[in-house]
Order: C-alpha cells, then structure tokens, then sequence
C-alpha cells in the first residue's frame, strides 16, 4: 500500500473539539453575528457569538439535566434552521453525540439511522 503525507496546513490542539468554535467566536471583541433569523413581522434579527453561546449553554444545560450523557447519542429530527444549529452545539456542549434525521427521511429510513447510531 502507498502511503501518501502532506505538511499540515492548521495546527489543531489534540482536545479542542467543535463546540470550540462557538466559545472562540463569543471571545472575540467585535461579537460577531453568527446568524440572524427572521421574526414574525418578517425583520431580520442577528444573533451575536455571545447570544448564540448563552442560548446553547441553557439548552446543554436542560439536555444534561434530563438525563444526557457525555457519549449518548441525541437526534435532531427536524428542517435546516437556526434552532437545529442551536442544538447541535447544545448536543456538544453536553458532551453527546448528534444524529441528524432529515424530515424527508422515509419511516424505514429513521428507524435505521436510529438502530444504527444506538
């Protein structure tokens, strides 16, 4: 078998995970904005790395104190929006693992996703 290596372009401490990104971005003096979602009248809302990170700390914490786990597995069933992006990081920050679930997926579909992530 050929080995092949190439330089590594971004040096990435051996424990920085994902949920990183969100604490990094919320450090930043300009706060950026991360998102913005629409409200009921139809304006658009930006929502700051500070705001994003307390939205996925309180969630964390709601998904740690009804039981999660680090290392259990959680699905998201639901369509591409801010609030699945809000739990995912929230999955991380409670130490799980995401199972994405599409809401086009067939029954046979979820039911083999779930069985096979356990």
């Amino acid at each position: 078998m050929r080995d092949i290596s190439v330089p590594v372009l971004v040096d990435v401490p051996r424990q920085s995970n994902t949920a990183d990104l969100v604490i990094r971005q919320a450090a930043k003096p300009s706060n950026p904005a991360l998102f913005a979602v629409k409200g009921a009248s139809g304006e658009w809302t930006d929502i700051r790395a500070t705001e994003f990170r307390r939205q996925v700390e309180d969630v964390a914490k709601g998904l740690i104190a009804s039981g999660v786990q680090p290392g259990d597995r959680v699905a998201i069933m639901a369509r591409t929006r801010y609030e699945w992006s809000l739990a995912d990081f929230a999955i991380w920050f409670a130490g799980a693992v995401s199972v994405p679930v599409y809401e086009t997926s067939s029954p046979a579909q979820v039911a083999w996703i779930l069985s096979d992530s356990g």
